[in-house]
């Protein structure tokens, strides 16, 4: 079993988080352990970022390129998939459309079991106002 964590202020994913994935409540509930996929939205890394003595590991992180920073001082990661509008992103959108977009997977990403996620092209049917969150859950469903 993997353990995964999706953290999103106290948010409640939109669908039922699979068997083997966790959402800690709380910032210290995510220093706990370490965590072999670690899945932060906008929300996750701006409570992250609030309390600066928090310091996380992980073997993978997702999260908006935004908040890469974190990378730097409080997540402490072997492997990082920045997500979000830029070339420079792992994960991005190739085309965005009126409901649809296209995520490109711009480099190979490295799954916990040693696997591999090769560059590719995948059609969403849906397209949120967060688009950055999209790309992080997309990235774990990928990963896991």
């Amino acid at each position: 079993m993997v353990d995964a964590a999706f953290f999103g202020a106290g948010a409640t994913p939109p669908t039922p988080l699979p068997a083997g994935v966790e959402q800690p409540e709380t910032v210290q509930a995510l220093t706990q352990k370490r965590w072999e996929v670690l899945a932060l939205s906008t929300a996750g890394c701006r409570l992250l970022a609030d309390a600066p003595e928090a310091v996380c590991a992980c073997g993978s992180v997702l999260l908006p390129s935004d908040w890469s920073c974190l990378t730097a001082r409080q997540v402490k990661a072997e492997r990082v998939v920045s997500c979000g509008l830029s070339s420079r992103d792992s994960l991005t959108f190739s085309s965005m459309g009126d409901g649809d977009a296209v995520v490109c997977v711009q480099r190979v990403l490295i799954k916990p079991d040693g696997g591999q996620v090769e560059p590719q092209e995948l059609p969403l049917g849906c397209l949120g106002s967060q688009t950055e969150d999209l790309l992080v859950v997309v990235g774990l469903g990928l990963l896991l």
